[in-house]
């Protein structure tokens, strides 16, 4: 799919989303985990000081440029297009480990109980993610604008 042409990607992506649609949960988000992490990695596309220039999820796709931090909110535009029924609660969350100073993207479903890329391609529970781990940014469906889309 990544290497497909831009309409190609986002009709393959549709298909993708409705299949998600009808898996039991826990399925859906190991299915959509390992799908985003095949995609194409490209270092520094997005900040997360910058949320108002950050892409729709069409453009996401189309663009097809992938950090980190583009993996995490593919992952979150996936499950909340796929408008799975399980879905209660979604978001992104950023984190940075006080030791190591690494930034970690993290999509964060029905308050915690699922969350995905911090280990791909596993779902994990917010109590997976460790204490020495500082937040620096909490993005609601409000703020991703979610209800928009």
């Amino acid at each position: 799919m990544w290497k497909s042409q831009p309409s190609d990607r986002l009709d393959h992506w549709k298909q993708f989303r409705q299949q998600l649609a009808s898996l039991p949960l826990d399925e859906a988000l190991v299915e959509c985990s390992t799908f985003w992490q095949r995609a194409p990695f490209t270092p520094y596309y997005l900040d997360y000081l910058t949320v108002d220039q950050w892409p729709t999820p069409w453009e996401l796709v189309y663009e097809n440029y992938y950090c980190d931090l583009a993996i995490a909110l593919g992952i979150v535009y996936t499950i909340h297009l796929s408008g799975h029924p399980s879905v209660e609660d979604i978001g992104l969350r950023v984190y940075q480990d006080t030791e190591t100073k690494h930034q970690y993207n993290l999509a964060w479903i029905n308050q915690g109980k699922y969350v995905l890329n911090f280990n791909l391609p596993d779902v994990v529970n917010r109590i997976q993610v460790p204490d020495k781990l500082k937040i620096l940014a909490e993005f609601t469906r409000q703020d991703l604008k979610l209800d928009n889309y």
